[in-house]
């Protein structure tokens, strides 16, 4: 990423700057927090707001946020309050694009709208429950899991906006039914409140990365710029689009540790944003951490928590600087901050 578009958009992801004031405002700010590894988001959480693994893990137990499939689809953390218009938006596209795997997995649209019903009815009656209990239960009605079939049932089941995740059991994710508020806005107003959202909380972006952070079409992702009313400008050739005036930014920071998935990396990539990554770019996209030294990902990075001490070995692509170096010590000590663990720090 150029460095002049990074600093806009660490700006706004609220990665510099004043931090925002809890858990459930990082969420907020954010609109949805990609969170397929459950701890590591939490660390995207607390990164933004300066919270311990206890503190945000506290406020994800009250349903302050929630876990569940909405956008692209996998899983994000999101606010109760807002799940409502984000499926409202994005659910139609998204079983648009598992449909081909649902074929192939034997669940034709009939078929999984009916496991996801009585997956529904299985949590409202004897909820919370985990998947693997869920499954229990549907077996006992018939079903024959191939596949990921499962894994499609339960995402219907939540995109139908009457599951989600509650709290966790020891280290299993549990389901609970949902008690959502429902959606006061039209359709075109969803439309412009999404491309809102996300212009407020990652920066500059273009038609692309509202599409591929939504799973809407570029038509699609016009039409909701156009009804947000967001200002363009233009930025290294391209047309972005902006929810409030550019504004004077932070300093790139000359590293930072972020999780997998960070929302950072919320947008439609370039092959200039994976320059400083000889090898297989998706290798370490799919690592436990990314590192990005000057605003571009650089390697990635692991941490093993103990219960006294958290290691964390920092993986670099690129030879680093001193500055780059104090700033990965700065890193972990504000990680270690966040699990509240001694750091031991190695970088390979």
């Amino acid at each position: 990423m150029k460095a002049a578009l990074a600093g806009h958009r660490l700006n706004a992801q609220r990665l510099v700057g004043a931090p925002l004031e809890s858990p459930t405002a990082v969420v907020g700010h954010l609109g949805a927090v990609q969170s397929q590894l459950h701890d590591m988001s939490l660390w995207a959480v607390a990164r933004r707001c300066n919270a311990t693994l206890a503190e945000v893990s506290g406020a994800f137990d009250r349903g302050a946020f929630v876990r569940t499939h909405v956008l692209r689809p996998t899983w994000h953390h999101v606010l109760p309050a807002d799940l409502p218009d984000l499926l409202e938006v994005t659910a139609p596209r998204i079983r648009q694009q598992m449909e081909s795997n649902n074929r192939r997995d034997g669940l034709e649209r009939a078929a999984i709208e009916h496991w996801a019903s009585l997956a529904i009815d299985a949590v409202r009656s004897d909820g919370p429950l985990t998947r693997p209990e869920i499954e229990a239960k549907l077996t006992d009605s018939g079903f024959v899991r191939q596949g990921n079939s499962m894994a499609h049932v339960m995402a219907e089941a939540e995109l139908t906006g009457q599951i989600h995740s509650g709290k966790l059991r020891g280290k299993t994710h549990t389901y609970i039914a949902a008690d959502l508020p429902a959606s006061t806005r039209t359709p075109d107003e969803r439309l412009a409140w999404i491309a809102r959202t996300y212009g407020r909380a990652h920066g500059p972006f273009r038609v692309r990365d509202l599409a591929w952070w939504t799973s809407l079409t570029l038509a699609q992702a016009r039409r909701a710029i156009e009804l947000g009313d967001l200002d363009p400008v233009e930025l290294n050739g391209e047309t972005h689009f902006l929810a409030a005036p550019l504004a004077d930014v932070e300093a790139v920071p000359p590293a930072l540790l972020l999780p997998a998935f960070d929302e950072y990396i919320s947008y439609a990539r370039d092959p200039d944003d994976h320059a400083l990554v000889d090898g297989e770019v998706g290798m370490v996209l799919r690592s436990m951490g990314l590192l990005f030294v000057d605003g571009a990902l650089a390697g990635n990075w692991t941490r093993s928590v103990g219960r006294t001490g958290v290691q964390i070995t920092v993986s670099p692509r690129v030879d680093l600087t001193r500055a780059q170096r104090d700033e990965i010590d700065a890193e972990t000590y504000r990680f270690g901050a966040f699990v509240e663990r001694a750091v031991d720090l190695k970088i390979n």
